[in-house]
């Protein structure tokens, strides 16, 4: 099942699982902190209404969480900042799940696009957002100094 989650209770265990997704991306990127734990961060992110949290349930664990914020000129899009399952419940359609669920329920906000930032070898996300039809829009190059 996938709720908004609006409790503190709820907000704290998708701080877990950001603090995990934050992990994973040291695969990616050797520059994040190992040590480096989120607190407090979805307390505040659900204090405004305009922020979405959303998370799948199911037999009362939280198996994975999506969180959107709306961004660019006049609020006319909104960003996924941030989507995780965990581990052990990948490839069984949660994260489609939440990135149609959170589509739907922006759907009625007057809003022209939805954007997402991935790790360019991170060739599995790449690929579910491919499937649920996002497109290549902009590329960001780094050089390490």
């Amino acid at each position: 099942m996938i709720k908004r989650v609006l409790d503190l209770e709820t907000a704290n265990v998708c701080d877990e699982l950001l603090t995990k997704l934050i992990q994973d991306e040291r695969q990616y990127d050797d520059s994040i902190d190992e040590n480096f734990i989120v607190k407090d961060y979805f307390k505040n992110v659900i204090s405004n209404e305009d922020n979405i949290l959303l998370c799948y349930i199911d037999e009362n664990i939280v198996k994975g969480y999506i969180y959107l914020k709306p961004t660019g000129d006049n609020k006319k899009g909104y960003l996924i900042d941030g989507l995780y399952v965990k581990e052990e419940y990948r490839n069984n359609g949660i994260g489609k799940a939440l990135i149609s669920e959170a589509i739907n329920l922006i759907k009625d906000k007057e809003v022209d696009y939805i954007d997402i930032n991935v790790m360019n070898n991170n060739l599995n996300a790449i690929k579910l957002y491919k499937s649920l039809n996002f497109n290549e829009f902009r590329i960001t190059f780094r050089k390490d100094l």
